[in-house]
C-alpha cells in the first residue's frame, strides 16, 4: 500500500506524519531519553567526541538527554532553521569537522529517519513558513528553500515539495469541512508566525488569497522574558567604576546572548572572560555579576531557560506565576504576572497585527467576512496572541492538534500531490 510522508521541519519543534491512499494521517512516534515516546522531537542536535575521530551525534530528545548527561562537554545545535535565509552563515567547525548549514539539516533528517519505525522513503512534502526568520527579500526566503532541499536531498529525499506550513495547517482544518468557508489560517511557532487566507472546503478546489509571515515566535517571546525576569539580576542596567574610577554602565550587547540559550557559548571567548573579570572588580552589585559569570562559566543556558520556559507556560493558564532557577551557589527568581508578560511582548504583537492587517489589504478581505480563524503552533496558546485574534475575529477562533496539524496537514497534502 501507498505511504505518503508529511515532515514539519520546525525551528523548535519537528515532527512527522504519514498516510495512505485511504485513512487518515497518523503521527510516528519519536523515542526519549526515558523510554517513552513523543510526537514531536526537539529540533536540536548534540555533537561529543567519543573514542572515534568522527564525533557522536544524537538528535531531537535524545541530543537533549545526552547534553545533560555529559555536563555540557560537546557542541549543542539548536535552532538550524533560523539560520536558513542568512547570508552570513554558511558553515561551522565543530570538533574539528566542518559542518554546512545543508550537512546539519541532513544530520537531523537522517537521524529522525532512524528514530521512527517505518521506512521513509525519498517522497515527502515538507513544511516552510511563508518568510523564513531573518529573510528580508525573495533572495533569502529562496536562499533557504535552495539550503533545505540541499539537505533533504543529503538526506536521502529526492522527490520533495515544500509548502507553505500555514497552508498545509489548512489542509488538516479543511479536511473536516463540508461546504466552503474563508479560513485565515494563523500559524505561531518557535522562530516565525505565519498567515494564510484561503477559501477550502469538501468538494471546493483551494484558492489561496493570500500569505504572509513575520520572524517572531515564541523564541522571541522567551527573549523577552529573559530581559524582563533574568538579565537585570545578572546585572543588567547596573555600572561599574573602571581604572580610572569612572562610572560605566555594563554593556548591554553581554545579555543580548541571553535572549537564546545556546548563544550563551559565544561568552566563553578568553576575552570576554577578562571584560567580566573587570566588570567585578568595580561592579555596584558584585553579587549579580557573580551570577552572571556562573552562568557563563558552567553553559547554564538550557537549564535557565528552561526555567524561563515553565514560567511562561504556566501564565498560559494563570493570571501569576513564579520563575525559579537555582544552580548552587546561586538562585534567582521573581513573581511575573501574566500582564507584566503582555507588556513585555506588546511591541512584538503589534508587528504580528500588521501582517494580519497586511493579509487582509492584499486580499482585499474585510475581517467580518472571515468565516473562522484556525490556529496552530506552540505560541498560539499564549493568551495575549489569542486575545489579540479574538478581538478582530470575535468567535471565530477554532484550534485542535496545535503542535502536530502541521505534520498532519502535510501528509494530506503529499496524498494529493504524488497519489
Amino acid at each position: 500500500m501507498a505511504q505518503y510522508v508529511g515532515i514539519d521541519f520546525g525551528t523548535t519543534n519537528s515532527a512527522i506524519a504519514v498516510v495512505s491512499d485511504t485513512g487518515k494521517p497518523r503521527l510516528l512516534p519519536f523515542p526519549m531519553p526515558d523510554g517513552s515516546l513523543a510526537d514531536t522531537w526537539r529540533s536540536v542536535l548534540f555533537f561529543e567526541q567519543g573514542d572515534e575521530p568522527t564525533p557522536e551525534i544524537s538528535a531531537g530528545g535524545m541530543a537533549i538527554g545526552r547534553y545533560l548527561e555529559s555536563g555540557g562537554d560537546g557542541r549543542f545545535i539548536q535552532s538550524v532553521k533560523s539560520h536558513l535565509a542568512s547570508r552570513l552563515f554558511s558553515k561551522t567547525t565543530i570538533l574539528g569537522r566542518n559542518f554546512s548549514l545543508e550537512n546539519l539539516v541532513s544530520t537531523y533528517l537522517l537521524r529522525m529517519r532512524d528514530a521512527v519505525d517505518i521506512d521513509l522513503g525519498s517522497t515527502a512534502v515538507i513544511g516552510r513558513p511563508v518568510q523564513y526568520w531573518g529573510a528580508t527579500s525573495e533572495e533569502d526566503n529562496e536562499r533557504a528553500v535552495t539550503r533545505m532541499k540541499e539537505g533533504l536531498r543529503l538526506a536521502g529525499f529526492t522527490e520533495v515539495v515544500l509548502e507553505h506550513e500555514p497552508t498545509a495547517a489548512a489542509a488538516k482544518y479543511g479536511a473536516g469541512l463540508t461546504s466552503e468557508e474563508l479560513v485565515l489560517i494563523a500559524d505561531f511557532g518557535g522562530g516565525t508566525s505565519d498567515f494564510c487566507l484561503l477559501k477550502l472546503g469538501s468538494g471546493h478546489e483551494t484558492e489561496i488569497l493570500a500569505t504572509d509571515g513575520v520572524g517572531i515566535g515564541g523564541d522571541t517571546f522567551d527573549g523577552c522574558m529573559i530581559d524582563s525576569l533574568v538579565a537585570p539580576q545578572l546585572g543588567k542596567g547596573t555600572s561599574y567604576s573602571d581604572a580610572f574610577g569612572s562610572s560605566i554602565e555594563i554593556p548591554r550587547t553581554l545579555y543580548s546572548n541571553l535572549r537564546r540559550w545556546h548563544h550563551l557559548a559565544f561568552l566563553k571567548s578568553r576575552k570576554t572572560t577578562a571584560l567580566l573579570q573587570r566588570i567585578y572588580g568595580g561592579a555596584q552589585f558584585p553579587d549579580r555579576i557573580a551570577r552572571f559569570m556562573h552562568v557563563v562559566e558552567n553553559d547554564l543556558g538550557l537549564p535557565l531557560h528552561q526555567s524561563i520556559e515553565r514560567a511562561k507556560v504556566s501564565l498560559s493558564e494563570l493570571e501569576q506565576s513564579e520563575f525559579r532557577f537555582s544552580d548552587p551557589p546561586i538562585e534567582i527568581g521573581a513573581p511575573v504576572a501574566r500582564g507584566e508578560f503582555d507588556q513585555w511582548i506588546a511591541s512584538d504583537l503589534d508587528k504580528i497585527d500588521e501582517v494580519v492587517d497586511e493579509i487582509l489589504k492584499k486580499s482585499g478581505v474585510s475581517a467580518e467576512s472571515i468565516g473562522c480563524v484556525f490556529t496552530t503552533g506552540g505560541s498560539s496558546f499564549v493568551p495575549a496572541v489569542r486575545g489579540r485574534l479574538e478581538s478582530r475575529f470575535p468567535g471565530r477562533l477554532r484550534g485542535g492538534d496545535e503542535m502536530t496539524s502541521v505534520a498532519l496537514g502535510l501528509a494530506e497534502r503529499a496524498r494529493a500531490i504524488f497519489s
